[in-house]
């Protein structure tokens, strides 16, 4: 049995029947990277599954069979290549950076513990024993201490301190069952359909025939669990994502938490690209858009979740105007107008639709300067066709030359007979007569002319139809300047200060790498820019914001687009509305007793939740808690503080990890999820039995 097999042999045996795969190995197939075997089995990577399947004492080892399916048991793998490295493994570095102990990363070792204190950030890790502690508050006078031989004053306030606990407790680091529960699917409640006509009862859940949801979804709730929730149904089904995070600017401006240092944002923000890619479909995309002070970290971290090779670019696209307050102190920094998005490919299979932006005719069409006088005569006498100078042919038709509209208007109205030749390498015209206009036919019939054994090409081809209006275009490259920014405050009729996006921006971007009925994700919902596009472009959508504020002015804009509002981009697209979506929210417990404690008006009602708080909801299991409701809010100090530094008190005592409802325990009648929403639950997830 393998159980018995000695670790080393059985090392030798995985090397042995990996030895086929030459991504693993160096030039003399002698040293086994390691590092990159780890990662290619943590993403699943089918060829090394396969082989490793083939060997019967691999199988046993590190398969379990599940109703004739084998599932790979990859953290039992990746402890046990780990176990058994080999120290002087030439690729102990390759394909990745991070913190090391000179052998190992930090990442992979379980001597080292990292602890960051937000309830949305999820670490693993692993330590032997640890001293349990007690948390509490403890009033401190105003002092004064040195630090590096300067004195620092310190305010008077309630302080967080640590005690030791008497028992020991074990593992006090996330572990993956905990994690696993943290992920696991959320009841979903408070089921709402919107049409034009208001507000449905929800009666089902459509489905296309492969049984992909095929429904407009907003949902309420902390994004990470959404996500995570969203997996069983479409995983590898969203074809682009975008979203636009919290900045890290430390001003909380808008209610997200937007102060982290760099690395807890870093944090917040990787657990959440992880789920994320794992939605992607195998041609999807992702857009993030950030400003100066994470883009360069955030890059750093999308090659590692995405792959490097799969960047695609970064667009710099500008997003305000030389103007206003951003001017006062141009004397001593450079006013800033540009913001980042970052776009990334899951696999590198992608197919652009290729966009434009406006311009002026000298600098689009520049280099067109002939002009076709067709004399009547059909295509297939193209030869008789004549060929002038473009100023010639205003000339001929009597307009002004020095009437810039009239100039302007000729050329636009003409655009399909003036024209510029470029050498095609790959042809021979050598048979044409070079001072004629020819037809070329290809085999599918399609057709172009040449004149002097050059290929002809028509100005008309850089002509568009924007808003309505004929005008040259230029294609799009990675600086997009042409974004209309000025009132924003107007579209869709929600305000959102400072985090409201153009709809001509996402409109943009969704047209750029999805068709029509493709899924387009935001999994940072805001003001429902994303959302409000996407129904107006005829893309299926998924939004999801943890605000109530956020959630519903972004309901609203999404009702005001189902009845047809007119701004942003609804009149290029001709929009009169119509369409529908499904509203619902994670199932909230401790995120209930967090918005009651909000809600309270005073520290009277605050005391007064307490004793509901202590038998109803989870609290964290190492907070005095009997001793602050006895001591602590009975002191002067406390009294003393401000009802929102009060609030903040309370609000720590709970347990973050216990903010929503599972799915597997909505029938427990504590939760009060009714009948109708446990079944629309269970029809979302698919696991009607």
């Amino acid at each position: 049995m393998v159980k018995n097999m000695d670790d080393n042999k059985l090392k030798q045996l995985v090397e042995k029947v990996l030895k086929k795969d030459e991504r693993l190995w160096d030039e003399n197939k002698t040293d086994l990277n390691e590092t990159l075997l780890i990662d290619l089995v943590e993403h699943i990577d089918e060829k090394v599954i396969e082989l490793l399947l083939q060997e019967k004492s691999i199988r046993e080892k590190f398969f379990v069979k599940i109703k004739d399916v084998y599932v790979f048991k990859t953290n039992n793998f990746r402890f046990f290549i780990e176990e058994n490295k080999v120290d002087n493994s030439f690729t102990d570095y390759k394909n990745r950076i991070g913190l090391t102990d000179g052998k190992k990363f930090l990442k992979d070792t379980n001597d080292v513990v990292l602890d960051f204190p937000y309830k949305d950030c999820v670490l693993e890790g692993g330590q032997s024993t640890e001293e349990g502690t007690d948390t509490y508050f403890e009033y401190e006078e105003e002092k004064t201490k040195t630090v590096k031989g300067e004195k620092v004053k310190e305010e008077a306030g309630y302080k967080e301190k640590q005690g030791k606990r008497k028992e020991i407790f074990f593992n006090q680091v996330l572990a993956h069952d905990e994690i696993d529960r943290l992920f696991d699917h959320k009841a979903l409640t408070n089921w709402k359909r919107f049409d034009k006509d208001g507000e449905q009862e929800v009666k089902e859940i459509k489905r296309d025939e492969d049984g992909t949801i095929k429904e407009n979804l907003i949902i309420k709730g902390n994004n990470l669990l959404a996500l995570h929730s969203l997996k069983k149904e479409f995983a590898g089904k969203v074809k682009l994502i975008y979203i636009d995070p919290p900045y890290n600017t430390g001003s909380d401006s808008f209610g997200y938490n937007d102060n982290f240092n760099h690395s807890t944002w870093l944090t917040f923000i990787k657990n959440r690209l992880e789920v994320a890619r794992e939605l992607l479909s195998d041609d999807g995309v992702i857009f993030i858009q950030i400003n100066d002070i994470e883009q360069g970290h955030l890059k750093i971290l999308c090659d590692d979740i995405f792959n490097r090779e799969n960047f695609h670019t970064t667009i710099c696209v500008q997003m305000s105007h030389l103007s206003g307050v951003k001017m006062a102190h141009k004397e001593v920094k450079l006013p800033k107008i540009k913001e980042f998005i970052l776009f990334y490919t899951k696999s590198g299979k992608i197919k652009l639709t290729p966009q434009y932006s406006p311009a002026t005719w000298d600098e689009a069409l520049e280099r067109y300067k002939s002009f076709i006088n067709k004399k009547g005569f059909s295509d297939e006498e193209c030869n008789k066709w004549e060929v002038i100078t473009l100023t010639q042919a205003m000339k001929n038709e009597g307009i002004d030359m020095k009437d810039k509209k009239a100039i302007s208007d000729f050329k636009i109205r003409n655009a399909d007979l003036i024209f510029r030749t470029a050498v095609n390498r790959g042809a021979d015209y050598s048979k044409y007569q070079k001072d004629k206009i020819s037809k070329i036919v290809n085999p599918d019939e399609s057709y172009y002319f040449i004149y002097k054994n050059e290929d002809v090409n028509f100005a008309a081809d850089k002509v568009m139809e924007i808003r309505g209006k004929k005008t040259p275009v230029v294609a799009l490259g990675d600086i997009w300047t042409d974004i209309g920014i000025n009132n924003l405050s107007n579209e869709g009729g929600v305000d959102l200060r400072f985090g409201k996006k153009p709809e001509k921006l996402l409109e943009r971007i969704i047209k750029l790498c999805t068709n029509e009925k493709d899924i387009v994700m935001d999994f940072f919902g805001g003001s429902g820019t994303t959302a409000a596009t996407a129904q107006k472009i005829n893309r299926q959508y998924i939004t999801i914001e943890q605000l109530s504020d956020h959630t519903e002015k972004l309901t609203k804009r999404i009702r005001n687009v189902l009845n047809g509002e007119d701004s942003g981009v609804s009149k290029d697209n001709d929009w009169k509305g119509g369409g529908d979506f499904i509203y619902f929210e994670l199932a909230k417990w401790n995120e209930k007793a967090k918005e009651k404690i909000i809600a309270c008006k005073d520290l009277k009602e605050l005391i007064k939740f307490f004793d509901e708080m202590y038998k109803e909801y989870f609290l964290n299991y190492n907070l005095k808690i009997k001793e602050f409701k006895k001591k602590v809010v009975k002191e002067e100090n406390f009294k003393n503080l401000s009802l929102d530094e009060q609030k903040k008190m309370f609000i720590a005592m709970l347990d973050n990890n216990q903010m929503y409802v599972n799915k597997t325990e909505m029938a427990d009648k504590k939760f009060g999820i009714d009948k109708k929403d446990q079944k629309l639950t269970e029809n979302f997830y698919n696991s009607e039995k």
